[in-house]
């Protein structure tokens, strides 16, 4: 089931639009039993919820993987808060929008069947508002993160982003570096590192924004001990990439191999 919902958001002082999707079709051959799992999902800068699904099979994953996702936009945001403008992105996602649709539709309150996830923007996002509230989220699953956006903007140029974009964002590059805005230093400085959010990274070779800092990061957690299953293939910043490793985000997500379950009942 494919449905929108619209609500005035007190985090961001608005109206917002929700996109969701509920493995209730009965294409995946059983009955999807309430309350279900779900993936928060976070869009990338630049781009839409509406555009993510609209070029990406979420619903057709849904069903398969039996699990509900919600997506709003990120406006490009990189999901902090702003409190001066009245912008709290972070506060919108990490803890309005999980309390939201929980009480609205049928969805599991367990943080094991709670999951955040995002591409590009998203994914920083999706990486340093699940580490934050690891108490609610018990699976962080990124595509192609920007973990650190300054990281991006030195060494690619051609991403188009200035240091005065940047420290809008975050204040500064060393207030990034040294505070919970950075994702890597949220996870080096949990005290228990087992209780963090089990986590998966995808990232392809060509992708020549954010594969070098995707790697590093990966195997920087894999250091301190972390749970990260970690998947590089062919492809770039791009959905053809994003698309190609759908069955194994949400594999990981619905604790099933990947390749086992990846086909749709019709007709």
């Amino acid at each position: 089931m494919y449905l929108t919902m619209q609500y005035k958001s007190m985090a961001l002082m608005r109206a917002v639009k929700l996109h969701i999707f509920l493995p209730n079709d009965g294409l995946s051959g059983t009955v999807v039993p309430q309350p279900y799992k779900t993936l928060y999902f976070l869009n990338g800068f630049g781009s839409s919820a509406e555009e993510m699904l609209t070029y990406l099979p979420f619903r057709r994953q849904s069903e398969i993987k039996k699990l509900a996702i919600v997506m709003s936009d990120g406006d490009n945001s990189f999901y902090v808060d702003h409190p001066e403008r009245l912008a709290n992105y972070a506060t919108f996602v990490n803890t309005e929008l999980v309390e939201i649709t929980r009480n609205l539709l049928p969805l599991s309150d367990k943080r094991e069947d709670t999951f955040l996830g995002g591409i590009s923007m998203g994914g920083y996002g999706a990486l340093r508002n699940g580490l934050m509230k690891r108490d609610v989220f018990g699976k962080i699953a990124v595509m192609s993160p920007a973990i650190d956006p300054y990281r991006m903007m030195h060494e690619v140029p051609m991403a188009g982003f200035t240091q005065a974009q940047m420290d809008n964002y975050f204040g500064s590059e060393e207030t990034f570096h040294s505070s919970d805005l950075n994702p890597e230093f949220l996870a080096k400085n949990a005290e228990d590192k087992a209780a963090l959010p089990k986590l998966f990274l995808t990232v392809g070779r060509q992708d020549t924004l954010v594969y070098t800092q995707g790697r590093d990061f990966a195997e920087a957690m894999k250091a301190l001990g972390i749970s990260l299953e970690y998947v590089e293939a062919d492809g770039g910043h791009e959905t053809d990439f994003w698309e190609s490793v759908m069955d194994a985000y949400f594999s990981f997500l619905a604790d099933i191999p990947a390749g086992s379950k990846n086909k749709i009942l019709m007709g």
